[in-house]
């Protein structure tokens, strides 16, 4: 009784903390031009690694890498892709 009485008290307040969240109507007004200078600026290869084509496959990746004879650069990362941890 008591888990269940935690619950709904866990939800209650989630929703009370949802309804007085201030919500944004507004864009914040971007334009094509803006977005378009954004996204160079985002997506420009900055780092030599950035430029590296991509493999999904690490055994596809490895048998490419020793036909050129060059090597594997793999990049890996902890946690949540959008960095929420």
């Amino acid at each position: 009784m008591r888990k269940l009485t935690l619950f709904f008290t866990a939800i209650c307040l989630t929703s009370a903390f949802w309804s007085v969240m201030p919500t944004r109507t507004d864009a914040g007004g971007i334009t094509n031009k803006g977005f378009d200078e954004l996204h160079k600026e985002l997506s420009s290869a900055r780092e030599p690694w950035q430029n590296l084509p991509w493999q999904l496959s690490l055994v596809q990746a490895c048998s490419e890498a020793a036909k050129e004879n060059k090597p594997v650069y793999m990049l890996c990362r902890s946690g949540h892709p959008l960095g929420c941890v």
